[in-house]
């Protein structure tokens, strides 16, 4: 009841500082919940974050990849924590970005009119520990010829349609319409290799007798980009 009594006292004391008008009331709350969560953000910034989820989200046209850490593993399983991803995946894909997008315009993103960092402080104000949105990546065909192919490495169950979550995340836009299972194994590869220099002339993981520019050339595929994410500190 104590509880109750608050949320009631909250709500009085919105009503009594906005004339009794319920709109300016509610922006009220919204603004001092808001102020709470950044003060709390403030405080919590200077602790460690070092795991989290990489979430990709596969559309008809865009694959878009965020990933995000927090504090333990409790939090990373939360549910919060995972809606915040895949609502900022969202709005990346929403955005018609193309490639890495940097933190700082990628938290001006909205989806629902909902601004991913206002997104983040109310999370951050539910959960109480740090988190931190770590990169943003959108691939986007640009032609009926592209296609592209994604992979996570240690996955998370979501119950989120066309949404994958784990430690690792990988996405691989191709030229050409070649066999999805190749790409699929590119993507594999990405994913697993740390060093992304000369991609084309690395030994496939899966396979080092042959090149990832060989399995390329072989089965109809160009890669145009690829990106890679990791959300777990080593």
């Amino acid at each position: 009841s104590s509880g109750i009594n608050a949320e009631y006292g909250k709500i009085k004391e919105a009503l009594f500082e906005n004339e009794n008008n319920p709109d300016k009331a509610k922006t009220w709350l919204l603004e001092k919940a808001k102020e709470q969560n950044w003060t709390k953000a403030q405080k919590l910034s200077s602790r460690t974050t070092s795991t989290g989820l990489v979430g990709v989200l596969c559309g008809p046209h865009s694959v878009s990849m965020v990933s995000v850490q927090c504090e333990t593993d409790f939090v990373a399983k939360n549910s919060k924590f995972i809606d915040l991803i895949h609502q900022a995946s969202l709005a990346v894909q929403a955005s018609q970005k193309n490639g890495c997008i940097a933190t700082a315009e990628a938290l001006t993103f909205a989806y629902n009119d909902l601004k991913i960092a206002d997104l983040t402080l109310d999370t951050v104000g539910s959960l109480a520990e740090n988190i931190q949105l770590k990169s943003f990546y959108c691939g986007r065909l640009q032609s009926e010829n592209q296609s592209y192919s994604s992979y996570i490495h240690r996955k998370t169950p979501s119950e989120h349609s066309n949404f994958s979550l784990g430690a690792i995340g990988s996405a691989v836009v191709f030229e050409g319409l070649g066999d999805p299972a190749i790409g699929k194994t590119i993507a594999q590869h990405v994913a697993g290799c740390g060093n992304l220099t000369d991609l084309l002339s690395q030994p496939l993981l899966q396979d080092e007798s042959v090149t990832v520019g060989e399995l390329c050339r072989t089965n109809n595929f160009k890669i145009i980009d690829y990106y890679r994410a990791c959300a777990i500190d080593s």
